[in-house]
């Protein structure tokens, strides 16, 4: 298979890589302050463990009801199709970042 077919350099390939670009950049470094952020917060005893799990599943289950959401052959493509995209992305973070907060979850000192 030739190289140009493998790596497409036309211009319009591009530009669709530069648009994106915006959108996922942001995207990237939100998803991973929340990964983050969850956490740390564990650590610092901010919620109890149901709370997190809890979470872990509502972000989980909204995140998938809004991926399906967007992949509807109506709305994918649209305003609302890349916005529900985005919340697909930032709630399967909160999943992702909750299930990690229970790994570091320290319980509160007694008092």
């Amino acid at each position: 298979m030739p190289i140009p077919q493998i790596f497409p350099t036309s211009p319009e390939c591009f530009a669709v890589i530069a648009a994106n670009f915006r959108l996922v950049v942001p995207l990237s470094v939100a998803c991973f302050a929340i990964i983050i952020v969850l956490p740390f917060a564990a650590a610092r005893s901010r919620l109890h463990i149901p709370g997190y799990v809890g979470l872990a599943f509502l972000g989980f289950i909204l995140g998938l009801v809004c991926g399906r959401i967007s992949g509807v052959r109506g709305v994918s493509g649209t305003p609302t199709g890349v916005l529900l995209s985005l919340i697909f992305f930032l709630l399967i973070a909160v999943a992702i970042g909750s299930v990690l907060a229970l790994f570091f979850f320290r319980d509160p000192p007694e008092a």
